[in-house]
């Protein structure tokens, strides 16, 4: 697939024409040494290990707003080796109500999937591999996860971190480094921006603290990325357009100066979001080796949306 063709469907997945399970997977990287040699598909991977995903559609870019300060990452998951095959572990709800429901979040149901990496990486834009960190024993992680996919506990909707009798992705992992003797993790702060905040209300998930997906992030521990685009230099182009989408979401502005509403209850990127995106995408040509530098990233992009949108204050909202 070509360039031009990727990005066309990128933009179909993001405006609403659901998801584009492509053929190919693009390998964007691997850190690959003595300590940490190739075992399957060529990517160093090893069972424990977490997996970071940036699902497609204008969700995530709701999710990103979601924090008093943005982090990359929608989802997370574990990866285990079986049989000599990578299968990926996670928490995950799909809508199946009929329309009824006080709020769509009532008709979501969902359980512990177990999938291949490759199926795994199809559903979504983009995917990160990362250790476990030092001293996190990863047969008690395996034990934990293998366990939660034996009970198939309900996925937790109204994303609850006080009680774990209901699950929900990030949660899920969260328990399975703490089960192999990570300290417990630290919430971190909901934004509470008025608009936002009505919008939590209706889902019936008004928090003040969530567990992002970043929070497993660390770079001394990335070991392989893949997914539908086509370099890593392209997904951090991406993850910079929805930062600056979240540092211009500022108390003044609303969610339909973003998105709009499609049907009863779905949403899409508006025009001129997507258009970002998309000129976000073409500021750098595909480099296949290591990723550019993300201030480098970040700048261009920066300075593509005081171009679009005009210039905004060098500071996060509050």
């Amino acid at each position: 697939m070509n360039r031009t063709l990727l990005y066309l469907a990128l933009i179909a997945s993001l405006s609403g024409c659901g998801s584009v399970v492509q053929e190919r997977l693009y390998f964007q990287g691997s850190e690959i040494d003595e300590e940490h040699p190739a075992t399957y598909l060529g990517l160093p991977l090893t069972s424990g290990q977490i997996v970071l995903g940036e699902a497609p559609g204008a969700y995530s870019f709701l999710f990103g707003l979601g924090l008093e300060t943005y982090v990359n990452f929608t989802h997370a998951a574990i990866l285990i080796m079986e049989e000599g095959k990578a299968y990926v572990y996670e928490m995950t709800g799909e809508y199946d109500g009929i329309g009824l429901e006080d709020t769509p979040t009532d008709g979501i149901r969902g359980f512990c999937r177990r999938l291949t990496l490759e199926e795994y990486a199809h559903g979504n834009l983009y995917v990160e591999v990362y250790d476990l960190p030092p001293n996190v024993d990863a047969k008690k992680v395996i034990a934990y996860t293998q366990d939660v996919y034996e009970r198939q506990p309900e996925f937790d909707a109204y994303l609850d971190y006080s009680e774990h009798e209901k699950l929900f992705c990030t949660e899920f992992v969260a328990l399975a480094l703490e089960a192999g003797g990570h300290e417990p993790f630290k919430l971190v702060p909901i934004r509470q921006h008025p608009d936002y905040q009505r919008l939590l209300t209706w889902f019936k998930v008004e928090r003040k603290l969530g567990l992002p997906a970043a929070s497993f992030a660390d770079e001394s521990r990335w070991r392989a990325s893949l997914g539908q685009l086509p370099c890593r230099t392209s997904a951090y182009s991406y993850f910079a357009a929805k930062a600056e989408v979240s540092r211009r979401f500022t108390a003044d502005q609303k969610l339909g100066n973003v998105f709009r509403m499609e049907g009863i209850a779905d949403i899409r990127l508006r025009d001129e979001i997507l258009m970002f995106l998309n000129r976000s995408l073409r500021l750098f040509p595909i480099t296949p080796q290591r990723r550019l530098p993300l201030d480098e990233i970040q700048a261009k992009v920066r300075a593509l949306a005081d171009e679009m949108f005009g210039s905004a204050e060098d500071t996060p909202p509050s």
